[in-house]
C-alpha cells in the first residue's frame, strides 16, 4: 500500500489530489510530507473533523482545507472552519447553497455521485467536483478533461 510520500511523489505534478484525512494525530507529518513535495497542481487536504482541519491550518496558514460533511446538522459548520473547499455528501446539496457556498468563495465538490442524472444535475448547478465510483460514467457525461497547465 502506498504512503502519502509515494502518492505526492507520483502524482503531485499530474492530477488534483483529495488527501483526506480521517483520523487526528498526524498533522505535522503530514503537512511535513506535504512541504517535502508540495503538489504544483491544484490540492486539498480535506477531512470530516473540525479540528483536525483546525491543527492544518495552525501549522500552515497556506494549505488548502476542505471540509468533508455527510450530517445536515454539521454542515452549517463550513462557516467557522478555515477552508476552501466544501464537499458535502450529494444527499446534502441543493442550488441554493451551492450557489451559497460559491457566494461565500468556496469550491463545491460533491460525493459520491454515481447517478448520470444526479452529474447532470450537478453540472447545471456548477459544482466545481464530482466524486464517483463510476469513472467512465462521469467521463460519458462531461467528457475527457483536457489540462490548462
Amino acid at each position: 500500500m502506498p504512503c502519502l510520500e509515494d502518492v505526492l511523489a507520483r502524482f503531485a505534478d499530474r492530477a488534483y489530489l483529495d488527501i483526506e484525512i480521517k483520523i487526528a494525530g498526524f498533522e505535522e507529518e503530514i503537512v511535513a510530507a506535504i512541504r517535502d513535495r508540495r503538489p504544483r497542481r491544484e490540492f486539498v487536504v480535506s477531512s470530516f473533523l473540525p479540528p483536525v482541519l483546525q491543527r492544518f491550518h495552525e501549522l500552515d496558514l497556506e494549505l488548502p482545507l476542505g471540509f468533508v460533511c455527510k450530517d445536515r446538522k454539521l454542515l452549517p459548520q463550513w462557516r467557522e472552519l478555515p477552508v476552501s473547499v466544501v464537499i458535502p455528501n450529494v444527499k446534502l446539496v441543493s442550488e441554493v447553497l451551492v450557489r451559497q457556498w460559491h457566494a461565500a468563495g468556496k469550491q463545491v465538490c460533491v460525493w459520491t455521485v454515481n447517478r448520470e442524472s444526479e452529474m447532470r444535475r450537478l453540472g447545471k448547478w456548477g459544482v466545481d467536483g464530482i466524486i464517483s465510483d463510476d469513472t467512465e460514467l462521469l467521463v460519458k457525461v462531461f467528457g475527457t478533461m483536457r489540462s490548462h497547465a
